[in-house]
């Protein structure tokens, strides 16, 4: 009964359209990040994603009219199931919201799910998550939102570092401007509170250029702080305060102790798109956590960084196939992302806010893109990971005490060689079908072991506009 009750509710929620971002699970995302790598729509490319439902419709804004748009979806992942919901809402010209609440059989789908599990709930589908959801107001130049989800800051398709869309959802406050070539970001939010009472905030901010034809450059600032039953720091509301500034000046609302040395950790990060030619696309970001500024003093120590690079290379570019091929390599330092505080560390809810191997780790693929008509598409990853002990997926809240140099990756080295494959057909304007399949093949300090995991999906759409 509690199950039929959900899922009535799940029919009846609206959220957004238009200006809210768009789930990744989505065939519209996918396919316009491979049309990026052809030049499409440079325009909308922005190093502060995820991709945006305005972005796609350049600017028009809607009539006063009340539209709404919603669809469902169930996926299955091996023997566990998701049922979802995604509704959207615009109205009044400027005014959206949005809600996408899942249910799962089992917490193991991080995909879909990064609550915790309701044990007391006897059913098929024991747990529930509104994980990206909110409320906001745009126009042409300004965007304003609060609500849940995620945010995935850096250039080039799946190479972000600090912020991905793959991290656990977390509550925050938007608020962005486009003043043409020039655009500017920043989010202030709450992660969670640790068993110790420890409350843990993010806080970032970003500026990039764009000449909307051929080449981005951005640069963002983003700080995770923290502190036992530590309230919402006043000093980071400013959004173009910097956390050096901020912290050297003693304005934050929190005084570091013995035990806890430092109440805030920032990195910075500068970034790059440049469609070269109409067949060739770089995408860099660099990434510096800490600073070595005098290497006579601070001997033997090493800037705290990661890069990730990816380039593509177009095949074919019809008016009803596009093919592709491209390379990327991902590489985070030892000590990147984690503080002299552990409560600092880029984590939420145990799993890493940006990049998902996490730290100490690198990684080299290639793969091929297949898109048709916007209706069809295929995708083939093959590549190998490389991860030391030290990873911040494995020592989620534990300090990192110095930066000095020393191996990397570190210790014992696990090491995964990988195929994914991915498989998106919508065979009518309503109705899409999706298959995932993903072998491992892992080498670490227990014995060798082959992973593999078969996930299937379909979804259903249905729009109405109402005037008023």
């Amino acid at each position: 009964m509690r199950l039929i009750m959900l899922l009535f509710l799940m029919f009846l929620n609206i959220g957004t359209i238009f200006s809210q971002p768009i789930p990744s699970e989505l065939l519209l995302y996918r396919s316009k990040k491979i049309l990026y790598d052809f030049g499409e729509d440079w325009k909308s490319i922005s190093c502060f994603g995820p991709i945006r439902f305005q972005q796609l419709e350049n600017h028009q804004l809607l009539s006063d009219s009340l539209n709404i748009n919603t669809r469902f979806s169930t996926y299955f992942l091996n023997d566990d199931i998701t049922l979802s919901n995604f509704t959207t809402i615009s109205f009044k010209k400027y005014f959206y919201c949005y809600f996408y609440p899942h249910v799962v059989s089992n917490s193991r789908l991080k995909e879909f799910y990064s609550g915790e599990e309701y044990k007391r709930i006897k059913s098929s589908f024991n747990e529930s998550e509104i994980g990206f959801s909110g409320i906001g107001f745009q126009n042409k130049w300004a965007i304003i939102q609060i609500g849940r989800g995620r945010e995935n800051w850096g250039t080039g398709n799946d190479i972000q570092l600090a912020l991905s869309k793959n991290s656990d959802a977390y509550d925050y406050f938007m608020l962005g401007s486009d003043y043409g070539n020039i655009r500017v970001k920043y989010i202030h939010g709450f992660l969670e509170s640790t068993n110790e009472g420890f409350n843990r905030y993010i806080t970032a901010r970003g500026i990039e250029w764009s000449n909307k034809k051929s080449l981005l450059i951005a640069f963002s600032e983003i700080v995770i702080y923290s502190g036992l039953n530590r309230p919402f720091d006043l000093a980071y509301l400013n959004p173009i305060s910097s956390h050096i500034e901020i912290e050297l000046n003693n304005r934050l609302n929190d005084i570091p102790s013995s035990n806890e040395p430092s109440s805030a950790n920032g990195v910075w990060q500068a970034s790059v798109d440049w469609l070269i030619t109409d067949k060739i696309r770089f995408s860099g970001n660099y990434l510096y956590d800490e600073f070595v500024l005098d290497p006579e003093l601070e001997v033997g120590k090493v800037h705290g960084k990661a890069h990730s690079f990816r380039f593509s290379y177009n095949l074919i570019n019809k008016k009803t196939y596009a093919l592709n091929v491209f390379g990327s390599n991902i590489q985070v330092g030892t000590p990147t992302f984690r503080h002299s505080s552990g409560t600092n560390n880029f984590v939420q809810t145990g799993n890493p806010l940006g990049w998902e191997i996490g730290s100490d780790s690198e990684n080299i693929n290639l793969g091929l893109n297949y898109l048709n008509d916007n209706n069809f598409l295929c995708s083939i990853i093959s590549g190998f990971i490389r991860k030391g002990e030290e990873s911040i997926t494995d020592r989620v809240f534990e300090r990192y005490p110095n930066y000095q140099k020393g191996p990397f990756p570190s210790g014992i080295v696990s090491e995964i060689v990988y195929i994914d494959t991915y498989l998106h057909w919508q065979f009518s304007s309503h109705i899409s079908i999706f298959s995932k399949a993903t072998l491992r093949k892992i080498k670490s300090k227990d014995p060798l072991k082959n992973d593999i995991t078969l996930q299937l999906g379909i979804d259903a759409s249905w729009k109405k506009l109402f005037s008023f």
